[in-house]
């Protein structure tokens, strides 16, 4: 893992070369900016519950669970299985197929492997989607 150890930037216009040299940084090499002050538990649990909302919302617009309740339970069934970097894995698409198709047990084999490709793009676009608010606002 890449770090940049720069911890301001010489100028806040977002366009500026500085800042798209860290997002090639962070996109390219899997880097992430170190913080310019220390973080704290307290700190982590605001950004997890950032993340949790931001995620329960664009779950609900992607992946179309039955109900809002639905949509929380399934990011509550995801949320211990995500890799360390925020993004989905085996167990985690495991846990929302659980939550999103309960007795797709039942269905035939084809259909079954067809709705969870349809299931892990969904996952996957409304992880990125939590991942990009979430980044909006750090």
């Amino acid at each position: 893992m890449t770090t940049s150890t720069i911890h301001t930037a010489p100028s806040d216009d977002p366009d500026s070369v500085f800042e798209r040299a860290c997002r090639l940084i962070e996109t390219e090499l899997g880097g992430h900016r170190l913080p310019s002050e220390p973080r704290t538990w307290l700190d982590d649990l605001a950004r997890t519950r950032q993340h949790k909302t931001a995620f329960i919302t664009a779950f609900w617009n992607t992946c179309f669970p039955s109900g809002l309740v639905e949509a929380c339970r399934g990011v509550e069934a995801v949320y211990p299985y995500l890799g360390r970097d925020g993004l989905c894995t085996d167990a985690a698409l495991t846990a929302a197929w659980k939550v999103l198709e309960p007795d797709a047990h039942t269905w035939p084999e084809r259909l079954q492997t067809e709705r969870r490709r349809a299931a892990d793009d969904c996952l996957n676009r409304a992880l990125a989607e939590a991942n990009r608010a979430v980044a909006d606002h750090v």
